[in-house]
């Protein structure tokens, strides 16, 4: 700040016009520095500054913390979290999830940057799983000494930052080698009542429909198998309300946080079953409800097999009928009866 005082005292003229007492001073070129204080160094700059200090080993803990945190705070602008791509920072910022030198609270705040880019940004979720990221971010859901409440809970916001509105996402958990649905379900069981609270926010997100509806028609099935939370209730109502409906206006609304906006989320508005994450969810969901009380003989509390067996009355009605609801539940018609069985 002396720096500039000195430099405009030096290059300004008296305001009456008089002539100086002072010698003549060649204008001399402002010192970068100074610029850079005047008009703010472009935030690509720092991004790729910010990267270069969290993956720089020699650093100390404190100085990598605070530069992937300052990254954080850009990447909530979405041009500046699409430009993660253009300057070449998924790489490395992915390279310390993975990295055993890395410590956990780097890895943290590494997922919090990944979670805030990718937030509502369809661009920026399609760049962040080309990189096949759901075994390394799945792997963070086990508890374990190394993986702490905070790691585990951060993963989840990464994980919803990318399933949410994102169907083939959503579809990419069902892969044999990742076995995601299976992942979720073991977060279900967290010790820390957070992690399974957090899980359950998600899988009813996944869960509601993309298209106006009412809530007779929306999809709450009992989530939390073999725990004392096992439903989340439908309260009955004639009113209409819109289930995390997408909208090609700039403006949330009480039902719709987060909507959608015509300028950045062209892939919606191309592809709109690409946000539709209901059906695979629920497919996905029927699937595990059958290995868990059939295949496995798992056992319910008499509460649980209230919700559940309400839960498929509810569905079957209204699916028209029992294939219908097995054909949702991507189940055969023998195993959805099955699974009735199994809650009488």
């Amino acid at each position: 700040m002396q720096s500039l005082l000195r430099w405009s005292i030096e290059n300004s003229t008296p305001l009456d016009g008089a002539p100086s007492d002072r010698p003549p001073v060649s204008n001399q070129k402002l010192d970068p520095g100074i610029i850079d204080m005047i008009l703010g160094r472009p935030d690509a700059e720092q991004m790729k500054e910010d990267v270069t200090v969290a993956v720089d080993a020699t650093k100390s803990e404190d100085d990598r913390l605070a530069a992937l945190d300052h990254l954080e705070m850009l990447v909530e602008h979405i041009d500046n979290a699409n430009d993660l791509r253009k300057l070449k920072l998924w790489e490395p910022l992915l390279s310390l999830l993975d990295s055993a030198e890395a410590s956990t609270e780097i890895k943290v705040q590494v997922l919090w940057v990944i979670g805030t880019a990718i937030q509502n940004n369809p661009e920026a979720q399609d760049v962040y799983l080309a990189c096949n990221p759901l075994p390394t971010l799945l792997g963070f859901l086990t508890p374990s000494p190394a993986l702490t409440l905070g790691a585990r809970a951060k993963a989840l916001y990464t994980l919803s930052g990318l399933l949410k509105h994102n169907a083939p996402a959503v579809k990419a958990l069902d892969r044999p080698e990742i076995s995601g649905w299976n992942k979720l379900r073991e977060a279900l069981q967290d010790p820390e009542i957070s992690v399974r609270r957090k899980t359950v926010f998600l899988l009813n997100s996944l869960i509601l429909p993309s298209t106006p509806t009412s809530t007779s028609q929306q999809h709450n099935p009992p989530l939390l198998i073999g725990s004392q939370e096992t439903s989340i209730a439908t309260t009955p109502t004639t009113t209409s309300v819109t289930s995390t409906t997408l909208h090609t206006v700039d403006e949330p609304n009480a039902n719709n946080p987060d909507p959608i906006h015509a300028n950045s989320h062209s892939a919606h508005l191309a592809d709109p079953s690409r946000s539709d994450t209901s059906k695979v969810t629920l497919e996905a969901f029927g699937r595990l409800l059958y290995t868990y009380a059939v295949s496995c003989r798992g056992s319910f509390t008499g509460k649980e097999k209230g919700a559940l067996r309400q839960w498929i009355e509810k569905e079957k009605t209204e699916s028209g009928g029992i294939s219908g609801l097995a054909e949702r539940l991507n189940l055969s018609q023998a195993e959805l009866s099955a699974l009735v069985r199994r809650l009488d």
